[in-house]
């Protein structure tokens, strides 16, 4: 189809200049006019008030983000365009990743204007999820594109891993994971910062891995040298894996997943440390990390005297109907690890919640440490990295906050 055959949806006066400063999404608000009978996920043509052609973007009738947009010129949604995005993409991320890494995200979504896909790369093996109407349209032309073994992506393996409650909100239902291309039977190796690690893609969080916290794992390596490391929400336990590959004396993972605990340990064996899991220089607890935190307090405290703990929780706030519980939770988190640390202690945490602004997670933990009495200096902020597109015109779309602390004497 023709851009000019997509219906035209017309915006209010002055509603035009969000989008021309780069911002992704129309409010409801913003519209004058739409063609009637449009449906939920349709392709539209934007016009501002005075019928000037400012886009293509797709609808959604029932979602107060009324049209996401994919592209600001006259270019149809069809094989090329997705083929031509994805080389740009490439060669914008690829040039800025670490020495020999491998794993990054390819697509983010509405920041990288492809609304509703999420395409992150392990090496040879793509892996994909689809949120919503608009990009669920597109799903037979996304998974040519990305199995053509000529195309841009040119990956060995692609899977599907759109099995996510976030389609919902769009009236769609979660899909179950699916290889499209290549064969996978388990978690896949990739490398990351000269290390190999595993992202579990048929089963595991969010694509696999956590490709989001690669720039806080290079932090850590740096900074773990001597030190005690305890690393608390593991997962697969790519956080102690960086504390050891940078001098950890010991490292504790701590995850409710034991599941997750048996990949990490594949990952240390991977990387050299096989001997160190046997001799309990590294090791792995599966437990509920809040009743660890209560009914280990006394051992915990003596492991990290002069010590570095890791906190990267789950989401607590998944919408902001939820956001005052999980500042509690928060709170309530924050304070438990505070509670361990002794001045010269190093404390790294972080909130994936996109509904808890930065400056909101910084007075959780003001809290949390005026709750303890503890004196915290702030070594760094961080959010997520580059690949996790940040736009200048896109406020609402960074979700990551985190902080690098020491601990200090009064």
């Amino acid at each position: 189809m023709a851009v000019r055959d997509y219906p035209c949806l017309r915006l209010k006066p002055g509603r035009e200049f969000p989008l021309l400063a780069g911002h992704p999404w129309i409010f409801g608000g913003g519209v004058a006019s739409f063609p009637a009978g449009c449906g939920a996920g349709a392709v539209v043509q934007v016009l501002s008030s005075d019928g000037g052609f400012l886009g293509v973007g797709t609808f959604h009738p029932a979602n107060t983000i009324r049209v996401r947009m994919f592209s600001r010129k006259q270019e149809a949604l069809d094989r090329n365009f997705f083929s031509r995005r994805f080389s740009l993409l490439l060669a914008q991320k690829r040039r800025w990743l670490p020495p020999d890494t491998e794993g990054f995200r390819l697509v983010h979504a509405d920041a990288d204007y492809l609304p509703g896909l999420v395409v992150d790369l392990y090496g040879g093996t793509a892996v994909f999820q689809v949120h919503t109407a608009g990009m669920d349209a597109c799903r037979k032309t996304l998974v040519e594109v990305l199995c053509d073994p000529s195309g841009p992506v040119k990956a060995g393996c692609v899977v599907e891993r759109s099995d996510v409650e976030a389609r919902r909100q769009d009236g769609l239902k979660p899909r179950p994971a699916e290889v499209h291309h290549g064969e996978v039977t388990g978690p896949v190796l990739f490398r990351e910062g000269g290390l190999s690690v595993y992202a579990d893609v048929l089963a595991g969080q969010k694509t696999g891995f956590f490709l989001d916290q690669r720039e806080t794992r290079l932090r850590l390596k740096s900074l773990a040298a001597g030190r005690r490391v305890v690393n608390l929400f593991s997962y697969s336990c790519s956080f102690g894996l960086a504390a050891m590959a940078g001098g950890a004396r010991e490292v504790l993972n701590v995850d409710t997943s034991s599941a997750a605990l048996d990949l990490g340990r594949r990952v240390f064996s991977e990387n050299g440390y096989a001997e160190d899991i046997k001799s309990g220089r590294v090791r792995f607890e599966a437990a509920d990390v809040f009743d660890y935190l209560e009914t280990k307090k006394e051992e915990l405290r003596a492991f990290l005297a002069g010590g570095l703990l890791v906190c990267d929780p789950p989401a607590f706030a998944k919408s902001a109907a939820h956001l005052e519980q999980a500042k509690k939770a928060y709170t309530g988190l924050a304070r438990l690890c505070f509670e361990l640390l002794a001045p010269g202690a190093v404390f790294i945490t972080s909130s994936c919640s996109g509904v808890l602004p930065d400056a909101e997670f910084a007075a959780v933990l003001r809290v949390a440490a005026g709750r303890t009495g503890k004196k915290v200096r702030v070594l760094s902020a961080f959010g997520q990295p580059f690949d996790h597109t940040t736009l200048l015109a896109f406020p609402e779309g960074p979700y990551l906050k985190g902080r690098v602390m020491e601990i200090i004497e009064d």
